[in-house]
């Protein structure tokens, strides 16, 4: 059972590296999550620092299980875990959750939860994934399109309640990787895509002209699909800049 078995920490450099360490040991097992009050060297995407204090985040890494995945069907993994998180942070709030292709997660423009994936590799094939997890509680000042349950739900859940909910919801999706229904995850996937089907201002990170493009929703490696000028391309990850679209005022319920 993913979440069963906890290690918790006081304070670590990053629990993504902490969990590398143990699974290097041989002393990590499927479903263990490692949490800390204090991460000093946390990693987002791009290597983005993500640092957290005490209570105001949740900060976990999870360690799961890949070897039954082809290569191919790796981003359905990803696909399944940011639905469990976007489900976790849907049940402190009736404001719309949504995913930033490929795994924020969004309410309205603001940011609330972040996803960093790490393979594992043995004898050329992924043995398993460590799955870094932060999830602000409350509010984040130093990031202007950040927000946080506390913000949303009009209290402070504590770490454990976040922790019960994301991995009950973590074993749920997870199945539907076990049993290969990567239709089913897709799907669901693209119709809770952050912006979809809505004209957006985007940038190419290797030319940075700002274009109108609408997020159509994925391909079948995960990668994103947006029509630019009535014709649809296809975007890897880290190839295409969002931020004109953050930050704006989040909806009302």
């Amino acid at each position: 059972m993913i979440g069963q078995q906890i290690i918790q920490l006081h304070e670590v450099d990053s629990t993504n590296n902490y969990a590398a360490k143990l699974l290097s040991e041989g002393k990590l097992t499927h479903g263990t999550v490692i949490l800390a009050e204090h991460q000093t060297a946390g990693r987002g995407q791009r290597g983005r620092n993500w640092q957290s204090v005490g209570a105001k985040q949740f900060t976990g890494t999870y360690f799961l299980k890949t070897d039954f995945l082809s290569v191919d069907h790796l981003c359905y993994l990803n696909m399944a875990i940011a639905l469990a998180v976007r489900e976790m942070v849907q049940s402190f709030t009736r404001k719309q959750v949504s995913i930033k292709w490929p795994n924020d997660i969004f309410v309205g423009s603001h940011k609330i939860a972040g996803i960093l994936i790490e393979t594992n590799w043995k004898n050329g094939r992924v043995e398993g994934a460590i799955v870094g997890i932060g999830v602000n509680i409350s509010p984040v000042q130093s990031v202007g399109y950040a927000t946080s349950l506390e913000e949303l739900s009009g209290k402070s859940p504590d770490v454990f309640s976040v922790l019960d909910v994301l991995s009950r919801q973590m074993n749920v999706f997870y199945q539907y990787v076990q049993q290969a229904d990567f239709d089913f995850l897709k799907s669901t996937y693209e119709s809770l895509l952050w912006k979809k089907d809505e004209a957006i201002v985007l940038e190419e990170r290797q030319n940075a002209v700002p274009f109108t493009g609408i997020i159509r929703g994925v391909d079948l490696i995960g990668n994103l699909l947006v029509e630019k000028d009535g014709v649809i391309n296809v975007y890897h990850n880290q190839e295409l800049n969002f931020e004109a679209n953050y930050g704006r005022v989040i909806p009302n319920a």
